[in-house]
């Protein structure tokens, strides 16, 4: 894919810091129960009880239960991140977009940097439905994130027997760890995603906002976030996307982009 490693190595330390040692610990969701025993009241307190809990409910209607999967096999690390530029709305990512497309991740590779304690990974897309951009259904693109699979026992191996440096036995196994920056994972192979994407050099493309432009799909067509509610309320309008469209089904956000498109004067 003719990607110079010094350069997109450069490009990550300047855009993240991924501390690999910090462990990130997902929490999960707490789930709330509603059960009503012994319903036995009169027809005139039974219909004032229905009617407090449709009060209840129906104020709650326009929220989609939300839908988080972390879709990693080991223990998330996760750094802190600086972004050159973070958005709000939909709007923004589709403006800066050179592609809006349904994509399903058909490989990828990570690529480990010992040295930086880093990886970076690169994902192939196979495009499924078209929204903008200069491509088709089907053509694939190649996609650049931060973060990936690294394994600790390679760190160990680089390092061995260099100055300053002691050999830990205690990590555990697997060793293998999920990196991520502000709580986010890249994507995963087999998964189907809804991405908006710009080009950088080499025919590789970005994620639009790094980690912001992109949401999974499952296989009921409900969109998904792969960020933690917990990791959502920490960083504030960064993940507006996961937080405003997991669970709902993918038609609203198709709506809304096309709705975009037609409007935009490009």
């Amino acid at each position: 894919m003719g990607i110079r490693v010094g350069k997109i190595i450069s490009k990550l330390l300047l855009l993240s810091h991924v501390p690999l040692l910090l462990i990130y610990h997902w929490v999960e969701r707490g789930v709330l129960t509603i059960s009503i025993k012994n319903f036995n009241s009169t027809k005139k307190i039974a219909l004032a009880t229905i009617a407090g809990l449709a009060v209840y409910y129906i104020g709650d209607l326009k929220k989609q239960p939300f839908l988080y999967s972390s879709d990693s096999d080991y223990r998330i690390v996760s750094g802190e991140a600086s972004f050159r530029e973070t958005f709000t709305n939909v709007e923004g990512l589709a403006e800066n977009a050179d592609i809006i497309a349904e994509a399903e991740v058909i490989s990828q590779v990570y690529h480990p940097e010992y040295e930086y304690l880093t990886v970076y990974t690169v994902s192939e897309l196979k495009l499924t439905k078209v929204y903008k951009g200069d491509v088709e259904i089907d053509d694939t693109v190649s996609v650049l994130e931060t973060g990936g699979e690294f394994d600790e026992r390679e760190v160990t191996k680089y390092f061995s027997g260099k100055r300053g440096f002691e050999l830990n036995d205690d990590l555990g196994d697997p060793r293998i760890i999920t990196v991520g920056i502000a709580g986010s994972i890249p994507m995963k192979e087999g998964n189907t995603y809804f991405v908006f994407l710009t080009e950088d050099d080499d025919d590789i493309y970005n994620i639009v906002g790094s980690v912001q432009g992109k949401i999974k799909i499952n296989s009921e067509n409900t969109l998904v976030s792969q960020v933690s509610p917990e990791t959502i309320d920490q960083h504030g309008d960064l993940y507006f996307l996961p937080e405003n469209y997991s669970g709902q089904n993918i038609s609203e956000l198709r709506n809304e982009v096309e709705q975009l498109i037609a409007s935009s004067p490009n």
